[in-house]
C-alpha cells in the first residue's frame, strides 16, 4: 500500500511516517524540512495551497492513501492571521480531496482537532455533541470536516478529532506549544509552572503513539464519512499536570497564577466509545510518558 502524508514534519506527522515506513511504501510532503534524519530523504517540500502542486504529487506518486496532518494549528495564530489560517486549513484540505476523487485515491484520512467542539455542554465529549468552535482555528478545521463529509460518496473519508496530544518532538521554543511543553521547558530551568486561571480547568493528554496507532486502525476499519474521536478518556487539570512534571523535575515549590486566558475552556474530555468499537485500547500513561518525554528533552539541553 502506498501512503501520502501530509504535515510529514510535524509533531504526530513525523510518528506517523516514521511508523508506517515500517510497513507501507510511504511518502510524506511538508512546507518545512524534517529536523529528523533518518525521515528527510522521505519527505518533498511545498505548499498544499499550490493546486498544481498537489496535483504533481499524487500523480507521480500514485497513493492509496491520502493521510492528512498538514495545518495551521496555533489558535493563537488563526486569531492574528484568520486568512493565513483559512488558506491552510481549508483551500489545502479542499485541493487534496479535488486531487483525490480525480486521481482515483482509495481512502482519505482528515485530522481533524477537538476544537470543533468548543466549549462542551457536556463531559465526556462524543462525536455527536455540538460543534460550536470559539476560534478561527476550530472553524476552519471543521469546515474540513463538512468538505470531507461531503467528498464521501466518491471517496472513503474518515475524520479523526485528537484531543490534547503530546511528545517528545514537541518544540518548547514554539510560542505557540502546548501546555505540556511550556510546563516542562520551565522547569528543567529550575522555574515553576504559570497556570493561567486557578488550575482547575482539565484537558484529555493523549501520547501521539496512540493517535498513530489509532490512524492505522481507521485505515482498516474507519467507516466513510465518519468522525472518530481519539483521546484517553481520562480528564487531568492543569494543576495536576503542573505537580506532575515538578515532582519528575524535584522542584519543590508552588506553580505560578496568572489571570485566566480569555477563551480558556473549563473541561475536555473524550468520549472514546466509538474508537473503542474499532478495537482502540488507548496505551497513554501520562506520569510514565512524562517522564520519558522530560529525560528526552534535557538531555536536548
Amino acid at each position: 500500500m502506498k501512503v501520502l502524508i501530509t504535515g510529514a514534519s510535524g509533531q504526530i506527522g513525523s510518528y506517523v511516517l516514521e511508523d508506517f515506513a515500517k510497513r507501507y511504501d510511504v511518502l510524506g510532503v511538508d512546507l518545512k524540512q524534517s529536523q529528523i534524519e533518518d525521515l528527510k530523504d522521505l519527505i518533498i517540500r511545498g505548499d498544499l495551497r499550490d493546486y498544481n502542486f498537489i496535483e504533481r504529487i499524487v500523480k507521480d506518486f500514485k497513493p492509496d492513501v491520502i493521510v492528512h496532518l498538514a495545518a495551521q494549528v496555533s489558535v493563537e495564530r488563526s486569531w492574528e492571521d484568520p486568512i493565513y489560517d483559512a488558506e491552510n486549513n481549508i483551500i489545502a484540505t479542499l485541493n487534496l480531496l479535488k486531487v483525490s476523487l480525480n486521481a482515483g485515491v482509495d481512502r482519505f484520512v482528515y485530522i481533524s482537532s477537538a476544537a470543533v467542539y468548543g466549549d462542551p455542554k457536556y463531559i465526556p465529549i462524543d462525536e455527536e455533541h455540538p460543534k460550536n468552535p470559539i476560534s478561527p482555528y476550530g472553524v476552519s478545521k471543521l469546515t474540513g470536516e463538512y468538505y470531507c463529509r461531503i467528498f464521501a460518496d466518491k471517496i472513503h473519508t474518515i475524520i479523526i478529532r485528537p484531543f490534547n496530544v503530546f511528545s517528545a518532538r514537541m518544540d518548547p521554543n514554539n510560542p505557540y506549544s502546548g501546555v505540556i511543553a511550556k510546563f516542562i521547558h520551565r522547569v528543567k530551568h529550575g522555574l515553576p509552572p504559570i497556570i493561567y486561571g486557578d488550575g482547575r480547568q482539565t484537558r484529555d493528554f493523549v501520547h501521539v503513539k496512540d493517535v498513530v496507532y489509532f490512524i492505522e486502525l481507521c485505515l482498516e476499519k474507519g467507516e466513510s464519512g465518519e468522525a472518530y474521536n481519539v483521546g484517553t478518556g481520562t480528564e487531568t487539570s492543569i494543576l495536576d499536570l503542573a505537580k506532575i512534571i515538578m515532582n519528575i523535575a524535584g522542584l519543590d515549590c508552588e506553580p505560578i497564577f496568572d489571570r485566566p486566558r480569555k477563551g480558556d475552556i473549563q473541561r475536555s474530555c473524550a468520549d472514546i466509545s466509538k474508537a473503542k468499537k474499532l478495537g482502540f485500547k488507548p496505551r497513554t500513561n501520562l506520569k510514565r510518558d512524562l517522564r520519558v518525554i522530560f529525560e528526552c528533552m534535557c538531555s536536548k539541553c
